[in-house]
């Protein structure tokens, strides 16, 4: 086994101490964050612990096969994941408020059945005899649409920059070193996820040289566990900032950054 395959079983075995921790905790977790005035935004940002559990869990077990386009794909859904948690975690404390994770909740599922009418239409208008057309226009849906656009990367992105004015260097730097880089990572990656001639190349000169292979593929599962870590993190720490009694929980959490930053890329 290469140092590089010793990792990522380093990252198994630390991803497993994480979820156990998660599975011990959690419960008090979730009762603590129903108590407070966010429980439309709590209920959010804790369904996506488990979400980028199986993301992160999935790229880790393909990373240790060697199975680096599935990695690619996935990776950049996690990314994604991680996007949208971490808007809704800064929106609804720099807001003090609980509306973007009730949007989230509501207007959001609304936005999918919306979409789901919209294509049904264009269906039968093509090939539908005698087919119901339903109206999808009007106020109350353009704001459903509205809503869905906050929540598209771009915008998200767009979210972190325009409230980067008068922030601490520390805030600076970390939307210019992570969500800069995330995002770059995150459009390389499309012609993978949408099976495009550019990762279809990528991965035949990634396989004509060994270490910048197996490089790649442990940054893909150490970055993963890096994102669902981060997921898992500002949850605790939002349930520890409502109710001081989550500090313990929080704290375990903490202590594995600690590992995770051993394992360095």
């Amino acid at each position: 086994m290469n140092e590089k395959d010793n990792k990522i079983e380093k990252l198994l075995d630390l991803n497993m101490q994480l979820s156990e921790e998660i599975q011990t905790s959690l419960p008090a977790i979730v009762e603590s964050l129903g108590k407070t005035k966010f429980k439309y935004t709590g209920k959010v940002l804790l369904t996506f612990v488990p979400r980028s559990g199986y993301l992160n869990s999935a790229i880790l077990e393909l990373s240790a096969s060697k199975n680096i386009y599935p990695v690619a794909v996935l990776y950049r859904s996690i990314i994604e994941h991680n996007f949208r948690h971490l808007y809704i975690y800064t929106k609804s404390l720099k807001d003090n408020s609980d509306e973007v994770g009730e949007k989230y909740c509501k207007t959001l599922k609304y936005s999918e059945d919306l979409q789901w009418f919209d294509k049904v239409n264009k269906h039968n208008k093509k090939v539908g005899v005698n087919k119901t057309i339903w109206s999808t226009k009007g106020n109350h849906n353009k704001s459903i649409r509205d809503t869905k656009r906050e929540i598209l990367f771009s915008n998200i992105l767009n979210y972190f920059k325009s409230n980067n004015i008068n922030e601490s260097k520390e805030i600076t730097q970390f939307i210019n070193d992570h969500i800069l880089e995330r995002s770059v990572e995150y459009d390389n990656l499309s012609s993978a996820v949408h099976g495009g001639p550019s990762a279809e190349s990528a991965l035949f000169n990634l396989n004509k040289d060994n270490k910048k292979y197996k490089d790649t593929l442990y940054k893909f599962a150490h970055d993963s566990l890096g994102l669902h870590y981060s997921i898992v993190e500002s949850t605790y720490l939002f349930a520890y900032l409502m109710d001081e009694e989550m500090k313990e929980h929080y704290g375990k959490i903490e202590k594995l950054k600690e590992k995770l930053g051993e394992l360095t890329t």
